[in-house]
């Protein structure tokens, strides 16, 4: 008999800013709806990506339980983790060796979490933000497979196979998500059956926050289960892991992929405007936001791969710039892009503004850590971008042009007094919401 397959990855991810209310609030909604759903369809097997940040925000918080449902199907056989870069960082804007870290930091934390049934074989892009130069990271980072956007094939792949992808002499295996079954079930606008539209003897690869199930859309907890009651009891429709992809479906050749994200369309790709949510091209004030934000960000880490030569034996040194690198591990999260962006519906200034507050306190840190004329000269540098941040948001909004005109321009400019302010001037019920 020839069968359907759906390999479906959910991708669960909170940054490190989140508050514990709705950490609470999502695991409720979502992660614990994720782990029963599974538990009681014994016959269905999916792929979990779980950031490192989320990971420690559990287990500061007492969600431990959250980490052994997820480890007890791991256990029994029912899932596969995937790897990917510890808080969420977007990887083609970031230098290879940052890349690494992340991903090394991520396994390193998650294998503490989950021990030894944490064994990936594939590395799950944040936003599924790929370019071509991200490959050797990979690669080296000693993984073989990634998943990729449809709209990164350029209109190519198929569900037939796999193909493989190569740069600068490292090449990976890739599968491409089906993006409009994906988004079909994202927004809801499925019953629950789609399995039965797939196409027999090929497979489906979906990939979607897992927090849609339950939490950005609540009857999805009802669809997955006529979903996987479908899947259950019929012997034409299997659920699969996505490294099952590769061994149960034929390499079909090499393909050349697209820089984008799954959240970029054909006419970004066509603009040269690839990754829109967090580096945009075109639409001010956005395009000098990010811009500046990036070249603060590698103005932080430029200064700490500096510092780190610097450093000798002396503890209270080495204490410090450990503390000044594990607050650039978190600064360097994608959400503080997706916050000040074209998308106005998520659009939230203050927390844009947090992700350079820490960021910025990465980089006293190093200050206080090392006595050093180019650390002195990258935080009155770094001052300076943030200053025209401000300066670029307070002219494209006006609700908040006194309060930055207010600090910008005094002699006692204080980053983190701003950022209260702002939150004060904003709605009382102002919390960070989850984020995929």
């Amino acid at each position: 008999m020839s069968k359907t397959c759906w390999a479906p990855l959910w991708h669960i991810y909170q940054p490190p800013v989140q508050t514990k209310e709705w950490l609470i609030k999502i695991s409720e909604e979502s992660y614990k709806q994720i782990i029963e759903l599974y538990k009681s369809h014994p016959k269905c097997k999916f792929t979990l990506n779980i950031n490192a940040s989320l990971t420690l925000l559990l287990q500061e918080h007492g969600l431990d339980d959250i980490i052994q449902g997820f480890k007890e199907l791991a256990e029994r056989g029912q899932m596969e983790f995937v790897s990917t870069t510890a808080f969420h960082t977007l990887c083609p804007l970031l230098p290879q060796k940052e890349i690494i870290r992340q991903i090394k930091l991520n396994d390193r934390i998650n294998k503490r979490a989950f021990g030894k049934v944490y064994k990936p074989t594939g590395v799950w892009l944040p936003e599924m933000a790929y370019a071509p130069h991200v490959t050797p990271a990979i690669a080296k980072a000693g993984y073989s497979w990634i998943t990729l956007a449809g709209v990164a094939s350029n209109g190519n792949w198929t569900n037939k196979g796999w193909h493989k992808i190569k740069y600068d002499n490292h090449e990976l295996k890739v599968v491409f998500r089906d993006d409009v079954v994906s988004l079909n079930i994202g927004f809801g606008r499925t019953d629950g059956n789609f399995v039965n539209q797939l196409l027999k003897g090929s497979y489906c690869f979906t990939a979607l926050d897992g927090e849609t199930i339950g939490h950005h859309v609540k009857s999805m907890v009802d669809g997955m289960k006529k979903t996987l009651d479908e899947i259950e009891r019929r012997d034409d429709i299997e659920s699969i892991t996505v490294s099952e992809i590769f061994e149960r479906f034929p390499f079909l050749g090499y393909i050349e992929a697209l820089p984008s994200s799954w959240s970029t369309t054909y006419e970004d790709i066509k603009e040269g405007n690839y990754f829109p949510l967090w580096l945009e091209k075109n639409k001010e004030p956005f395009k000098t936001a990010h811009e500046l934000a990036w070249k603060h960000l590698h103005l932080v880490i430029n200064a700490t791969y500096y510092a780190e030569k610097k450093i000798n034996g002396d503890l209270k040194q080495r204490r410090l710039f450990k503390e000044a690198r594990e607050l650039l591990d978190k600064g360097e999260h994608s959400c503080m892009y997706w916050w000040f962006t074209r998308d106005d519906w998520h659009r939230d200034p203050v927390r844009f503004l947090v992700g350079l507050e820490i960021q910025n306190k990465a980089l006293l840190k190093l200050g206080q850590a090392i006595n050093d004329e180019k650390i002195t000269r990258a935080i009155e540098e770094a001052q300076h971008i943030r200053e025209k941040i401000f300066q670029t948001m307070l002219n494209s909004s006006k609700s908040f042009s006194n309060l930055f005109n207010a600090f910008i321009f005094s002699k006692s400019f204080n980053f983190a007094c701003l950022i209260a302010s702002l939150k004060n001037s904003m709605d009382s019920s102002y919390v960070f919401l989850s984020t995929g």
